[in-house]
Order: structure tokens, then sequence, then C-alpha cells
């Protein structure tokens, strides 16, 4: 079993190979991760790209790749920005942390949009109820991290 920082790396790494080649199948994003001395097997891989939300896209050609959505879909970036801007009642800067609060049952959804919309800075939430925390990259300030955030989603 992987521990929770090396799975993290793993699929920042993913990410940054999709982002960069073209990458057709899970064996090509195993021999990818491979020459960058990540080890895993094609259950881990496939679980990382169902955790990531990757989709197969198609080029012009026909030849089909792994894309983040994001990146092929700009409709879903707009939307999951909207679903913040709705569901964000406050953001209060605290030590390296944002305490986000929204409504009842929405801190899961905010928290799921922030971690996949990857705003710059924030590295991670973790959500309860109503209530998300989300962390803020070593370095910089919870205060402009929280400004930078409500900027994005257009409440400032």
């Amino acid at each position: 079993m992987s521990s929770p920082a090396r799975k993290l790396e793993r699929q920042r790494a993913i990410v940054e190979i999709v982002r960069d080649q073209l990458v057709a199948t899970q064996t090509d994003l195993r021999d990818a991760l491979a020459e960058r001395g990540v080890e895993c097997d094609q259950g881990t891989v496939s679980r990382d790209i169902r955790e990531l939300g990757l989709v197969k896209a198609v080029r012009e050609d026909g030849e089909a790749y792994y894309a983040v959505l994001d990146d092929v879909s700009p409709t879903v970036r707009v939307s999951r920005l909207s679903v913040l801007k709705q569901m964000i009642k406050e953001a209060i800067p605290s030590g390296n942390l944002i305490v986000i609060k929204c409504g009842p049952g929405n801190a899961a959804s905010v928290g799921e949009a922030l971690d996949h919309l990857n705003i710059a800075n924030i590295i991670g939430c973790v959500a309860g109820d109503n209530t998300l925390l989300a962390v803020v990259r070593d370095g910089v300030s919870a205060h402009d991290a929280t400004r930078q955030l409500l900027k994005e989603i257009g409440q400032t």
C-alpha cells in the first residue's frame, strides 16, 4: 500500500504527464511514470485515473488520449466555479489554512470542486458538513490565497 504522500506525488506526476505528452493507454502512462522513477501496477494507475477525473479525448486524426477534463472541456471549469460562487458563504484565513463556510451538506462538494480546479496555492481540502479547511502552500500567505480564491470565483 502506498503512503498518502506517495499517492499525491504519483497523481501529480500523472497530471503533468498527460498534460505534457500524448498518453493513449494505461500502459503508456505506467511507462511514463516508470521513466520518472514511479513504479506502480495497472490497478493503481486505473484508480488514479478515476480519482483524478481523467477522460479519454480524441484528436482530429481520431487518436484517443488521456486528458484532464478541465483542459478539454472549459464548460466544466465554469460550472465548478459557479458551484463555488454559489456555495461559499465565507472564507477566513488562519495560519496556513482557509476556513471556508458553506451551507449544510455542501462542504464536500466545495472541497471536490476546489481540488479539481487546482486553484493556485491551495494544495488540498478536508471537508466536514458545512465547513472545510483548505491547506495553503508553504510560503504563501493564507490572506493572499483567500483573496486569490475569492477573486477566482468572482466574490471580490
